[in-house]
């Protein structure tokens, strides 16, 4: 598991230090911006959404590193998938961060679990889903 955990940990460096989508240009359709104030954490998600679905995804804003990655992970797992994709990874996260249930297939997000022993790191990776959610 040490293997994992640091293959997840490089996961989480790399998308925090060139993030996917970071102060694009998308053309949004839907954009929300979420702070949290215990950190001082801001992003704003910006959506493009057609019949659907995700065309794109961007964001902007100061936060640490675990926010920028996860938002990084947000705009590179699902454009070019139905919204409600999107919906399902917030959930799955959520439940997985705050109740410990599995991802259930969101694999992709799985390098954001090692905050679980970190209860007020949690919201640092959920703040770019919940950012998104609002934005729809």
């Amino acid at each position: 598991m040490n293997g994992l955990s640091n293959l997840y940990r490089e996961t989480i460096r790399q998308h925090a230090a060139e993030p996917v989508g970071f102060r694009r240009q998308i053309d949004a359709t839907h954009r929300h911006e979420a702070y949290n104030p215990l950190c001082g954490d801001r992003i704003e998600i910006q959506l493009r959404i057609v019949n659907g679905a995700v065309e794109a995804a961007a964001f902007d804003g100061e936060a640490c590193a675990i926010c920028m990655a996860s938002a990084s992970l947000l705009c590179d797992t699902t454009p070019g998938q139905p919204v409600g994709y999107l919906e399902t990874l917030h959930d799955r996260l959520h439940a997985a961060l705050e109740k410990g249930h599995d991802l259930d297939g969101a694999e992709a997000l799985k390098p954001l679990l090692g905050v679980m022993p970190y209860p007020s790191r949690i919201r640092c990776a959920t703040l770019p889903w919940t950012a998104a959610i609002g934005a729809l």
